[in-house]
């Protein structure tokens, strides 16, 4: 009967010792998202395929019905995936709006906003991103399962690759994350 006594005691501590341990890594998880301090993937990585690989085949419509297709990239092009509903997205959209001003006309500059169809408050804040880009970059609208997104594999938001384009072959990137908004030297388009 101690025997148990002592196996229900050392059971019930290791309990107790767990659900410490969940709830202050819910709390850690809920004070990062909360001041937007989580660094995703894609702050230091790309959230996405990585350098070198190549960049898989898509087909998707920009905002202004113009076609875009894996073919259509360029060496030197660098594209940028955004949601309307993350923070660190919007904090970074400023640079890489600075940066598709100082491109355009010099690089491919292409912007993809992914939202969720049907909630109006993430529908307001994506078209308020597709008015802030579509001056200076080709701006495409996909939901989370479109083949823009899928080809480059994106995990997290927000997410940046340069693209590199050698003739003959497809597509592959060249840098991501923040090195791309790291004001490399331009290469003609």
């Amino acid at each position: 009967m101690v025997y148990l006594a002592l196996a229900l005691a050392a059971v019930a501590a290791l309990c107790a010792l767990d659900l410490m341990l969940t709830l202050a890594v819910l709390r850690r998880l809920r004070n990062e998202r909360t001041n937007g301090s989580s660094h995703t993937p894609s702050d230091t990585q790309g959230g996405g395929i990585p350098k070198g690989a190549v960049v898989g085949p898509f087909e998707t419509r920009c905002v202004e019905d113009a076609r875009l297709t894996d073919e259509d990239l360029v060496d030197g092009a660098v594209v940028g995936f955004f949601s309307p509903m993350c923070p660190p997205c919007k904090r970074t959209l400023p640079a890489f709006v600075a940066m598709a001003t100082a491109l355009q006309g010099v690089r491919q500059v292409i912007a993809v906003v992914i939202s969720v169809t049907g909630r109006p408050d993430e529908e307001a804040e994506a078209l308020a991103m597709v008015e802030q880009l579509a001056p200076f970059a080709r701006v495409v609208r996909e939901d989370d399962t479109g083949s823009c997104l899928t080809a480059f594999g994106v995990s997290a938001f927000p997410s940046h690759f340069e693209v590199s384009v050698a003739a003959g072959a497809r597509p592959t990137v060249a840098a991501v994350g923040d090195e791309v908004l790291g004001g490399q030297p331009a290469r003609s388009a």
